[in-house]
């Protein structure tokens, strides 16, 4: 499944789907219109130099969520997605990774996926309840009712949260209600184990 964005401009979403389609969307309505584009999932910002044509856009994407065709490298697996970034150990961590089956890639991968897989609940909501505090108050800051609805975010309080939002413009609104009642269903979840 692709990674979903949304474009929102003026407090309103523009656009919604794949990065080549928001982008496309937003160009198609406004060529001079330069919206905050936020990832669907977590809600984090991916800054866009909003110059030119949706070509000229797509094409000036950082590098890891460009969508033109790469060059091929010599280094690494470019086709599964691999990137090389630098990560600094200490040299008893080094020693041990090159002791592991396949070195220290895939050590190291190894021990991400399965940090990944045991995340406790709730870390799990304390990570999405920030990805959507940091949304509101980037997108909704000033927006009546946004204090309460932080406050309300972290209590877990849905009444309270539904009410402090019943004013906010329709399609954020319903976003963030989204995300809220996804969190409250870990919350439910991690309370009824």
């Amino acid at each position: 499944m692709s990674t979903r964005y949304l474009a929102i401009h003026e407090r309103k979403i523009l656009a919604k789907g794949t990065l080549e389609e928001v982008v496309h969307k937003v160009k198609a309505i406004d060529p001079d219109v330069e919206p905050t584009v936020v990832k669907e999932e977590n809600c984090r910002e991916l800054v866009i130099g909003w110059r030119g044509d949706a070509e000229a856009v797509l094409s000036n994407l950082p590098p890891e969520h460009n969508i033109a065709p790469k060059p091929a490298t010599k280094r690494g697996r470019p086709k599964l997605g691999v990137v090389a970034k630098e990560v600094t150990l200490l040299p008893e961590h080094w020693e041990w990774l090159a002791s592991q089956r396949g070195g220290a890639s895939m050590a190291l991968r190894r021990l991400v996926d399965k940090a990944r897989e045991n995340t406790p609940v709730e870390d799990l909501i304390v990570m999405k309840q920030q990805e959507l505090d940091s949304f509101m108050m980037r997108v909704l800051g000033d927006a009546p009712g946004f204090e309460e609805a932080t406050r309300s975010l972290y209590r877990n309080s849905s009444i309270s949260f539904t009410k402090a939002v019943e004013d906010w413009p329709g399609d954020l609104k319903e976003f963030v209600l989204d995300k809220f009642f996804e969190i409250a269903d870990l919350h439910s979840g991690k309370t009824s184990k």
